[in-house]
């Protein structure tokens, strides 16, 4: 896909929604809210009223404007077998849910339009210090990147440093490894919350490289073509792959068969974003660890009452 008039108008449709719905988030900001959990037994993984209401709104505009694209939000019900259409709207309508319950600015709104599984128009709202209090970062393919109009561009050093900030998750430790001394120039860890906050500080080069280890599909969607339209590099880690991999594509496979939405719901990759000068050594000196045997029956245990749970229910 490559009409550039089309991908401007995508671009500018999901940047005014961004921005509407970051205005519905900040006014909810602060306020009471009802909430549900999604993990009920331990009270985790919160869903807000602000939430639902947010991705409402993105989904009715969506609608009335490209009737015939296909949405995949985070909060809405599984979609049983349905296919996917060529134009995929990939909404996270609030990422950083437990920021926001707890008053903490950290959050972001996060919006990718994909093409048969490529991102081709995205845009991120997070608040900032600004006179409306938020920006929104926006791109489409081949167009370069912008800040609530102006462009942005990611103003690439020499190498991984140390006294730069770097985005790790909080189980960086049990999961991933430095070799090659990368540890010693790997840079201050920071953990926001939020991934789509997170790419969008990577875009706006506060923060050196991202790694996710994780994430879902409308986690990443916009984030991954912000950072590639603004200079940046991106690699994920697909499954049985032994390395990383420079990609845009989050669908592959749409030669031979389009996915159906309840496989991109189970989406989930290892994601690194970043100054595409720091990326290639990140990259070349990032492991995974294997988990340890008694790790590893815990797992395999856990597997195993899930699965009986599931047939006797």
């Amino acid at each position: 896909m490559d009409d550039q008039s089309y991908l401007q108008r995508l671009e500018d449709a999901s940047a005014e929604l961004a921005r509407k719905a970051g205005s519905l988030l900040r006014q909810r900001f602060g306020n009471s809210l009802d909430v549900e959990f999604k993990d009920k037994a331990k009270e985790l993984d919160p869903v807000t009223s602000a939430d639902k209401d947010s991705q409402q709104l993105l989904k009715a505009e969506i609608g009335a404007s490209f009737p015939d694209h296909g949405v995949l939000g985070e909060e809405d019900e599984d979609e049983g077998d349905a296919v996917s259409p060529e134009y995929l709207w990939v909404l996270d309508p609030l990422d950083g849910t437990t920021n926001f319950l707890n008053g903490l600015p950290v959050y972001a709104v996060s919006i990718g339009v994909l093409h048969r599984g490529v991102p081709v128009a995205s845009s991120i709202f997070v608040p900032w210090p600004s006179d409306s209090g938020g920006v929104v970062l926006h791109a489409h393919k081949g167009g370069g990147c912008r800040i609530d109009g102006e462009p942005l561009t990611i103003n690439s050093r020499e190498g991984p440093s140390s006294n730069r900030l770097s985005g790790l998750p909080g189980s960086f430790g049990a999961g991933f490894r430095f070799t090659g001394g990368l540890h010693k120039r790997a840079g201050e860890p920071r953990v926001t919350g939020s991934i789509a906050y997170e790419m969008a500080l990577v875009a706006m080069g506060s923060v050196q490289y991202a790694l996710f280890g994780g994430p879902k599909l409308w986690d990443v969607a916009a984030g991954v073509l912000i950072v590639a339209e603004a200079g940046g590099q991106v690699m994920l880690r697909p499954k049985g792959s032994r390395g990383w991999e420079q990609t845009l594509t989050l669908a592959p496979g749409w030669e031979q068969k389009a996915p159906n939405l309840k496989d991109l719901r189970r989406w989930s990759f290892p994601v690194l974003a970043g100054d595409s000068l720091v990326i290639p050594s990140v990259a070349a000196n990032l492991r995974r660890r294997r988990p340890s045997v008694r790790r590893r029956f815990a797992m395999l245990v856990r597997k195993l009452k899930s699965s009986g749970k599931r047939k006797n229910s």
